[in-house]
């Protein structure tokens, strides 16, 4: 359906639109894209000036519209200076121009030419300003600078553009202030952030006077600056009537008590606004006009960092309001009737309540309730973090309250008894929870976090979660003993968790022990309903042996394990035959995994800082029992710092179904598999094979060759390994695509006959003498390393020529009589290969010039990385290729010193490319 209605867009569209992909078809495709007037192209990571070289042949072009794929939002993408400063500036009737996302720094002055221009984006781009010819764009009606963080003014004569309609400069946060006379500015209907100026070459807040048409959000921002309160009377925010949000922004810096106090009165709003946020405000109190109940549309209210405020407003007159953020508020102790407000039932329609960083509020006291309905009665969330200082209670029968969450609270009491709808409940570090009623039924209760509470008050724990656990879907208990201790003496707690799904227990080993013991007791009463499938346990250091209950858990899949210092094994009965996954880290008195064998349908173990593991399963019993293949169907391992595992093998059936293995530091590791992958006990699964820093490790197993889908070999730091198996001959062709064997010092010879791997694509090696002999001809990516001499590198029979379709080249080197790359003296035929598209040149302490002989050809490199070559000053003088798209130069400070921009002597050679970054910064 899709390209159904993409061919139908493109029909519809004849020869006026066009795609700059559309340019590389046949005659026909050409000539459309010479006639169209609307352009747009996927935005590449580094588009070059290649990329657009017909440019000149469509100078009737009306759009420019670069477009961003959703995944690829995040990533930088870059654009050649030519581009910019020769090819756009030739589009005259240009009426769209989107540069979003590129990281340009700069705009050319001619860039006022574009007298047509209606639409610039200059969107998070790194643009530090803008040229003063962006002021006579006179037919430009929206200009979009949302995310230039980098922006630190606009042009001073910007009030020329009278048909400017949208202005958005969001997020652009080092812009200093408005150019003078916004004011005239009278056909703009959005302005995201008015930044008043602190000087007298801006615009004052009086200009917003003029803007009768605004509408949307618009903040005003750096209010400290405004000196005189007449300007901000004179704004007129209540003739503002289309506005929905406003932002009144000071800065932290600001200390004019009085003036902002007088300024914030002048700023009231019109009564149709539906969002209000003030940040920083430093006067003791708020303006009348903040909660006046006139503002019947309002909905949302935030309130933050307004540290001098010594109460907060009576936002509980405002009849519709549903959200209300109050942030660090420090100066507040107390929070009562001036909340309220004057009202019979304030906060009617509230649903989401916040209040964070209230470091010196001590109460909140309660609404007293003369008549009417109460108050929040529709509250739905209420969160309250770091308020360290609050005592006392929460409000209580808030029966629409679905969230609760209280984190870092400590001196406050948390009763739980009548909040009745709650769905989500998270106590992390309170004084006191309480319950003083005779039952509870929290039937809609999904997610249950208790954390670090101190003390338990009248707490009828057996029923209050009589019915309260029987919905939690996750739970989580951290510390907490006395709780804890408190459920086990009221019944099991697991006869109450019939619909768990995800149980997490921090720091609390007697609790593990009791839930062991439960499962053992409902098994033998034939009532074991629990559904967990996800165990976590973190800092539980008095367990030494998980309980043999937990075998009994038969839905539990996972099982991870973080930080317990005495665990030592797994129960002798084994774990769940249900489980999938395990991962262990920092549990360093962990001997082996299983006693005698792993679970059935057992698929992924990663073990991570284990130091006492010495193997998967006990040694002994293995030894004695062996494991049947049957039992074994595992397909990921990842063991990292088990720094006592000495071998991984299990009678050759550990990795007879493994599809990933991973192994790192484990340095006393010698032996992966004993047997080998022999031909009759071949794995048909292994896809991975990554081993770094085992310095013990002597040899891989042998067989290699017949795993068939093996497609990544990784060998790094292996300083005892001496040889490795042959990779190719089995009874089938090999799969591999990947091979890296580096920095293993005592690896003489790379594996016999490697130059037949005809499926490998990418290779990193270390240098040895007649190393070009085992490159195999498909190679699309090669790295070496430690290179002494590059002679047989540039050799008739075996040289890099041989690989066509090389497309990365990356050369670590110490050769002392290369001055020259490649070396002037070797013929044309044996040059570097034409596919090359990316190309590194590392460490050559004598290499002076690149030579044009070898560049001449590549006209398809896009990458070149010159690095650690302090000899290095001359780039080829016919010009690096016009495909080069990125400049990397690292520790060259002779060729550095010339390639500086717009002074260097190679500057005018280099200066198409769009992304050039020398020493670590980018220019």
């Amino acid at each position: 359906m899709h390209d159904l209605v993409n061919d139908l867009a493109q029909w519809a569209a004849g020869e006026i639109c066009s795609r700059l992909e559309d340019k590389q078809g046949d005659n026909l495709q050409r000539t459309c894209f010479r006639r169209a007037r609307r352009l747009s192209f996927i935005a590449g990571q580094f588009d070059g000036v290649m990329r657009f070289e017909d440019f000149p042949k469509i100078q009737r072009l009306r759009t420019f519209l670069p477009l961003l794929l959703s995944d690829s939002r995040s990533s930088s993408k870059y654009l050649s200076h030519k581009v910019i400063f020769e090819l756009l500036p030739q589009l005259q009737y240009l009426r769209v121009l989107s540069l979003n996302g590129y990281k340009i720094t700069e705009l050319p002055n001619s860039i006022g030419d574009l007298r047509l221009l209606q639409y610039l984006d200059l969107s998070y781009t790194d643009i530090t300003s803008l040229p003063e010819s962006t002021g006579i764009l006179y037919s430009l009606q929206t200009l979009i600078l949302e995310g230039c963080s980098k922006l630190k003014s606009l042009p001073a004569n910007m009030s020329n553009l009278i048909n400017l309609r949208h202005l958005n400069n969001l997020d652009a946060y080092s812009l200093g202030g408005m150019p003078p006379q916004l004011g005239r500015l009278v056909n703009l209907q959005s302005l995201s952030n008015f930044v008043v100026s602190g000087g007298s070459d801006g615009s004052r807040i009086r200009e917003i006077e003029f803007l009768l048409h605004l509408r949307g959000t618009l903040c005003i921002s750096r209010l400290e600056n405004v000196i005189d309160v007449e300007d901000a009377r004179r704004a007129n925010l209540k003739c503002k009537g289309r506005l929905d949000s406003l932002v009144l922004e000071w800065s932290h810096s600001s200390d004019t008590r009085e003036t902002e106090s007088a300024v914030l009165d002048m700023l009231q709003p019109h009564t149709k606004l539906k969002e209000l946020t003030i940040k920083s405000y430093a006067g003791k109190e708020f303006s009348s006009w903040v909660a006046v109940s006139l503002f019947s549309n309002m909905v949302r209210v935030r309130l933050e960092e307004c540290n001098n405020c010594l109460s907060l407003p009576p936002l509980g007159q405002l009849p519709h309001l549903k959200e209300l953020y109050i942030r660090g508020m420090n100066a507040v102790e107390s929070v009562g009737a001036e909340f309220y407000g004057e009202c019979i039932s304030p906060f009617p329609l509230l649903e989401t309540l916040e209040f964070v960083d209230m470091q010196h509020w001590k109460e909140w006291l309660p609404f007293q309730l003369d008549h009417g309905s109460g108050v929040f009665p529709c509250l739905k969330t209420l969160f309250v973090k770091t308020c360290s200082k609050l005592e006392g209670k929460l409000p209580e029968n808030l029966n629409s309250l679905a969230k609760l969450g209280i984190v870092k609270c400590e001196e406050l009491v948390v009763s739980i008894a009548n909040y009745k709808q709650l769905r989500h409940l998270n106590i992390d570090c309170c004084k006191v929870l309480v319950h003083t009623a005779a039952k509870v039924e929290f039937e809609l209760l999904e997610s249950l976090c208790l954390s670090n509470i101190s003390e338990l008050m009248s707490l009828q724990t057996g029923e209050l979660f009589q019915k309260g656990l029987t919905k939690v879907r996750d739970l989580k208990i951290n510390g907490c003993e006395e709780l804890m201790s408190s459920l086990k003496n009221e019944g099991r707690l697991l006869q109450q968790l019939t619909s768990i799904g995800h149980l997490e227990i921090e720091d609390n080993s007697h609790l593990v022990e009791e839930l062991g013991k439960e499962a053992e007791e409902l098994l033998q009463l034939q009532i074991l309903e629990c559904k967990l499938e996800c165990l976590e346990l973190k800092k539980c250091e008095n367990i030494s042996m998980l309980p043999k209950g937990l075998n009994q858990l038969w839905s539990l899949q996972e099982l991870c394990i973080h930080k317990c210092p005495r665990l030592v094994s797994f129960p002798d009965v084994g774990l769940p035959p249900s489980l999938t996954d395990i991962k262990i880290t920092e549990c360093h008195s962990l001997i082996y995994l299983a006693k005698f064998q792993f679970p059935q349908n057992l698929r992924r173990i990663q073990i991570s800082d284990c130091k006492s593991l010495k193997s998967l399963v006990d040694e002994e019993v293995a030894g004695s029992s062996p494991l049947s293949s049957s039992h074994i169907c595992l397909e990921y391992l990842k063991i990292q710092e088990c720094q006592s595992l000495t071998s991984l093998s299990l009678s050759g059936q550990l990795l007879r179904t493994l599809k990933h293995l991973e192994i790192y530091d484990c340095l006393q590791l010698e032996l992966i598999e004993e047997d080998g992958f022999s031909r009759y006990n071949t794995n048909h699964c292994l896809e991975y094979i990554r081993i770094w820093k085992c310095q013990k490790l002597k040899y891989l197993p042998d067989g290699l060759c017949h795993l068939i889908n093996l497609q990544t070999l990784d060998i790094y730091y292996c300083g005892s390994l001496v040889s490795i198996p042959r990779l190719s001959g089995g009874r089938r062709a090999s799969n591999l695509r990947k091979i890296k064997i580096t920095d293993c010092d005592k690896l003489e010879v790379l594996p016999e006959a490697m130059r037949n791997l005809n499926s490998l694509e990418e290779l990193t090696i270390d240098y040895r003498e007649g190393l070009s002999c085992f490159f195999p001809a498909n190679l699309t990516s090669l790295t070496i390393s430690k290179v002494k001499s590059c002679k047989s590198l540039w050799g008739l029979e075996w040289g890099l020529h041989r690989l066509t379709s090389l497309r990365k080249l990356r050369i670590y080197g110490n050769d002392p009589d290369i001055v020259s790359f490649p070396p002037d003296l070797v013929q044309m035929e044996t040059l570097l290969p034409k596919s090359l598209t990316g190309l590194l040149i590392c460490g050559f302490p004598n290499l002076m010039k690149l030579s044009s002989k070898g560049f001449q050809f590549l006209t398809s490199l896009q990458s070149l990385h010159l690095s650690n070559c302090p000899q290095l000053a001359s780039i080829p003088e016919e010009c690096l290729p016009p495909s080069l798209t990125q400049l990397l130069i690292s520790k060259c400070p002779v060729l550095r010193e010339r390639c500086q921009r717009g002074k260097g002597r190679y500057w005018h050679k280099i200066s198409h490319i769009p992304y050039i970054d020398i020493v670590g910064k980018r220019i």
